[in-house]
């Protein structure tokens, strides 16, 4: 008799570091699940089919995930423009040295996944970690493994960032319930662009409705306008997050969201918002949008005694060379980690 894991022909993976973890605790869920086949022979017909299988399952996983995307995997040109366009420094002095607990992790189907972000993972985690580093703001630590939301991990950061996450990355409810308690007990929640997303799989927008209701909305019906130029506007001029842009509107092409909720503004401080009226008209819009075209693409809000930022920006690599963007984001994220005053009231 012969233990399952001992069999070469699927379990070597684990220990390939390429392998996102989110796909080797796919193959732990295998090999723990089937502990039926550790009473039967080695050359027993049934467990050899079974290794067959689950070898192409998880070769097929590598296949379609690819191999784990880092800042280390950033394009030389990408990581100078970043370099120029970094902030010299912090708009607050830290109360105290910062962590902030970052992923990426996208799921379908309760499976590893590429979100349609996935391709700049090395330019926004570069950037986002050398903004840290280069102002002193803070330390980022990324990673995509859900345990690291249990209540005694957690407790170890200042706020959690959900950089271009996308699905329902887990059904744990004591994680759930950690991730909601973390926030409101006083830490920060941080959300770039596919967060939104998060906790969502069509045709269910809202897996999980607290995320959305927490971050400040739920994305539904696609996208308004997927890269085409959009002219923003900013709505809160006086705020220390808008500074960067002094007032002014702007254009930019990326990727902007809708959310499904009737009415937001009474619970948000919206920051920036999509000029439809000089903007190309979008391709798609939810009849609930259709009343009243609004859409914010920047926001803070209060939760319990937490805080929170969405920065809807990030879907395209140029966002994070962008200086005004990128001083814009670390002032919200020094919104979020309570070093940095700002009015979140809500404004009709």
């Amino acid at each position: 008799m012969r233990n399952l894991s001992s069999y070469p022909s699927v379990f070597f993976f684990e220990k390939l570091e390429t392998i996102p973890l989110a796909l080797k605790r796919f193959m732990w869920h295998i090999r723990n699940r089937m502990n039926i086949f550790n009473q039967m022979p080695r050359n027993h017909s049934l467990l050899q089919r079974w290794q067959k299988i689950s070898f192409r399952l998880v070769l097929a996983g590598l296949l379609v995930m690819g191999p784990a995307l880092s800042a280390d995997d950033l394009k030389p040109e990408h990581k100078a423009l970043i370099d120029a366009a970094l902030p010299k420094e912090a708009p607050a002095e830290p109360g105290k040295p910062r962590r902030i607990l970052v992923t990426n992790l996208a799921m379908r189907d309760g499976m590893p996944w590429q979100g349609s972000s996935h391709a700049i993972i090395p330019v926004h985690n570069y950037a986002f970690d050398q903004m840290g580093k280069q102002t002193g703001a803070y330390e980022a630590v990324f990673s995509n493994d859900v345990e690291m939301f249990r209540p005694d991990t957690l407790r170890q950061f200042d706020a959690v960032c959900f950089l271009n996450s996308v699905g329902v990355l887990w059904e744990d409810e004591e994680l759930k319930q950690s991730l909601l308690e973390f926030v409101a007990s006083g830490k920060g929640l941080i959300g770039i662009h596919d967060a939104i997303a998060t906790f969502v799989q069509y045709p269910v927008y809202d897996q999980w409705p607290a995320f959305g209701q927490m971050l400040g909305g739920t994305e539904n019906g696609g996208h308004p306008w997927n890269g085409e130029p959009m002219m923003i506007q900013v709505e809160d001029k006086d705020s220390p997050i808008t500074a960067a842009f002094g007032g002014k509107s702007f254009q930019i092409a990326d990727q902007a969201f809708q959310l499904q909720e009737p009415v937001f503004r009474d619970k948000l401080r919206i920051l920036l918002s999509i000029d439809v009226a000089n903007t190309v008209s979008p391709s798609r819009v939810l009849p609930v949008r259709q009343d009243d075209m609004d859409f914010p693409i920047g926001w803070i809000r209060s939760y319990g005694q937490g805080r929170v930022f969405y920065n809807g920006f990030g879907h395209n690599a140029h966002v994070f060379w962008d200086p005004a963007l990128l001083e814009f984001t670390l002032a919200g994220i020094q919104y979020a980690l309570g070093d940095l005053e700002a009015d979140d009231t809500p404004r009709q």
